[in-house]
């Protein structure tokens, strides 16, 4: 029994952080409040404290639960790929397979912002939100970096992406994949990870 309530536990803990999500996306960071993050997610104020001290904790495990999808995306890529390349593949099967606006690189890149700006005082800057935790996954693709070169080449590469990917979906609907997996492309190239 225990096994299904803590599968609800996690289902409503999910849905509390996408309705967070959601709102910050929709209706701007004013908007978003304990009320409407619990309204939207059909449950009582009451609930989302049991589950998150504040909205920018609901916002903050959005962000974690999305880059823990990348990273367990990111063990999927071929191995004999290096990092540029097992990038340039996640990224660019993101784009050619689809993704809800929720679970765009777009709406990482947004909310990573809104967090930051709503955050009184920031713990760290907007990007480390995004980058530190994907960096276990990556390091083992750098190759004769140490880690204060991959961390540098990592933000790079995550710069690029962001780059690249406003770039595209500022493009107006419908917009061509293929234009953003160029764009993806022609960022990365950019980059030299030789130390």
């Amino acid at each position: 029994m225990s096994g299904l309530r803590e599968t609800k536990k996690a289902a409503t803990r999910t849905a509390l952080s996408r309705a967070a999500a959601e709102i910050a996306l929709d209706e701007g960071p004013e908007d978003l409040t304990v009320a409407a993050i619990a309204a939207r997610a059909g449950v009582s104020t009451r609930t989302f404290h049991n589950y998150f001290t504040s909205r920018e904790e609901a916002l903050l495990e959005f962000i974690s639960e999305r880059v823990r999808d990348l990273v367990s995306q990111f063990d999927d890529v071929p191995e004999d790929l290096g990092l540029l390349e097992a990038v340039e593949h996640l990224v660019v099967e993101h784009l050619r397979r689809g993704e809800s606006e929720l679970d765009s690189f777009r709406a990482l890149f947004r909310i990573s912002e809104i967090l930051e700006g709503i955050t009184p005082t920031p713990e760290h800057p907007e990007t480390n939100i995004v980058v530190v935790p994907l960096l276990p996954a990556m390091l083992p693709r750098s190759p004769g970096l140490d880690d204060f070169e991959a961390s540098v080449s990592i933000h790079l590469i995550f710069s690029a992406m962001r780059v690249a990917l406003e770039r595209f979906y500022r493009l107006p609907e419908p917009r061509d994949i293929e234009v953003g997996v160029g764009l993806v492309r022609r960022s990365l190239r950019l980059i030299n990870l030789e130390p």
